[in-house]
């Protein structure tokens, strides 16, 4: 049965490439193209006078914000109604890792072939598994790196008073002084220091200095230095 292509991608000239391969292609009806998920939502509505079409959709992982609850809904709501194809803009292994862990199962790069990205697009529409070359490499490269990812996520989780005191501690500063620094007692500067050991599974505050560095915390920090406001730390204390 032939389906109509939704493109939802941000880089237009890519988009407008795609479209023309479609049309050359007898398996697909037709295709449109929206820039954001806002758009997408209105295709995807039963109002809308193709809502009855089958349909597939490629997708830029760009719009793919799995921190933001309302983004993770709604690419929830649709992957229930219409298969799709991820195209993978070379973000982290952690984004990757996370389009598969939400059950995204067809992924590509934008760099391949017009013949295997239509393949791709066939698979989606079968509802089948299916990455490209280069996306297979990276996912068995992630089987070696999943208790790296794990950290990562950890890190990500964290809030910026506890970011703030890893950075600290890597910069070999004592529990007395982050606590003159955020205006906090030593003992609570304490109880974090425990409590982030716990999380990240670590005895001692070298393996703290490890996680940082290994999540590239400190490197973040170095080159955003402003994120980390000792102003704001110091009023979000979960202790």
């Amino acid at each position: 049965m032939q389906s109509q292509v939704i493109i939802c991608d941000q880089q237009t000239l890519y988009a407008l490439g795609c479209g023309a391969l479609l049309n050359e292609h007898p398996q697909f009806n037709g295709y449109c193209i929206v820039r954001n998920l806002q758009m997408l939502n209105e295709i995807m509505s039963e109002d809308h006078p193709n809502y009855d079409f089958p349909k597939v959709l490629v997708l830029d992982s760009g719009m793919l914000n799995f921190t933001n609850p309302l983004t993770y809904k709604t690419i929830h709501l649709i992957k229930k109604s219409v298969p799709i194809m991820v195209l993978f803009n070379d973000e982290d292994e952690v984004h990757l890792y996370n389009l598969i862990d939400n059950g995204f199962s067809v992924i590509v790069s934008r760099h391949i072939s017009e013949t295997e990205w239509v393949k791709a697009l066939l698979m989606a529409q079968q509802d089948k598994v299916y990455f490209c070359a280069t996306i297979a490499d990276k996912v068995f490269a992630l089987i070696n790196q999943m208790e790296k990812i794990k950290q990562i996520e950890l890190m990500q989780q964290l809030t910026i008073y506890d970011k703030y005191i890893l950075v600290r501690i890597c910069q070999e500063a004592s529990s007395k002084e982050i606590a003159n620094e955020v205006g906090h007692s030593k003992r609570t500067i304490e109880g974090h220091r425990t409590k982030l050991m716990q999380q990240f599974d670590v005895k001692n505050l070298a393996g703290l200095v490890k996680i940082a560095f290994l999540t590239k915390l400190y490197d973040h920090y170095l080159m955003n230095p402003g994120l980390y406001d000792v102003t704001l730390c110091a009023k979000t204390s979960a202790l």
